[in-house]
């Protein structure tokens, strides 16, 4: 859609002043479109276009977390959910300075998955172009989606025991509405390395835990039990019962490596050593 006859529409809706503003292009996603709304030298809101199901779902995670002050408020949705506009996250973007995970996740853990709320029992899990009936299946899915990626990185039987570790999962009926692209990549950071916010969600229905344990693994650092335990503990029973964290963080630990191998493999060393640490905790 021409981004002029977006102005056009949020004048006329009374979310800008003028139809004319100063914008400025950000990088979006693999498949979104998105502008900053400029207020003088500084952005004041963000423009995104994307597929329209992916707008409505995202839209459906900032309005239902609009209590948490890390994410970008909602401002408005086109009817049609060909775009939405919410407000700017000032700070540094992607910027992780490798500082203190353990306080990172903690933050994480305390002021935004903390406050995830559950869904009602129609809502099927993963993501809405691709819904699966369990949330073992979506794991399943993308165990399967990341061997084909990983292949002899590791052993066959590395490959088997994910396989198996996954397909063994007790199911806990836990629906939540999920950043689902809870990464280092997508915080906000003050120049003194402190998180400020949390940006771009990718909505996953599933568990809680999938998106620490995606932060956890979103970068090489401090891939440890130490880490991530206290987070994980600040969650609390009702979202992490039945959980074994070894077992969950392994699976994680193995969507990462194939993320790795195709954009960071320059980080693949250290995400091998993390991979032997982990698969040793979870035998």
């Amino acid at each position: 859609m021409d981004i002029q006859l977006i102005l056009n529409e949020l004048y006329e809706a009374g979310v800008l002043e003028s139809h004319v503003q100063k914008l400025k292009p950000l990088t979006g996603g693999t498949s979104s479109e998105v502008v900053a709304v400029m207020d003088g030298t500084h952005p004041r809101y963000v423009i995104k276009q994307n597929d329209p199901a992916m707008i409505e779902v995202e839209a459906e995670f900032l309005h239902t977390y609009a209590q948490i002050e890390k994410l970008s408020r909602l401002v408005y949705v086109d009817s049609l959910h060909r775009y939405l506009v919410y407000t700017f996250k000032p700070g540094i973007a992607g910027q992780y300075r490798k500082t203190n995970k353990a306080d990172l996740l903690l933050s994480l853990a305390t002021e935004v998955i903390a406050h995830y709320k559950p869904l009602e029992s129609e809502r099927h899990y993963g993501y809405p172009d691709h819904p699966f009936m369990k949330w073992r299946d979506f794991l399943l899915y993308r165990t399967k989606e990341s061997e084909e990626i990983i292949q002899d990185v590791l052993p066959q039987e590395d490959h088997r025991f994910v396989q198996a570790l996954v397909a063994g999962m007790p199911p806990r009926n836990m629906k939540y509405l999920l950043h689902g692209d809870l990464g280092v990549h997508n915080f906000v950071f003050a120049e003194n390395g402190t998180l400020t916010g949390i940006i771009d969600p990718d909505p996953v229905v599933g568990e809680p835990l999938y998106d620490l344990i995606y932060a956890f693994c979103s970068s090489p650092d401090s891939l440890t039990f130490d880490a991530i335990l206290p987070a994980a503990e600040r969650l609390g029973p009702e979202l992490t019962r039945e959980y074994e964290l070894n077992k969950e963080v392994l699976q994680g630990l193995y969507f990462r490596i194939a993320t790795c191998i195709r954009h960071h493999p320059e980080d693949l060393d250290q995400y091998a050593a993390a991979w032997t640490y982990w698969l040793n905790r979870a035998r």
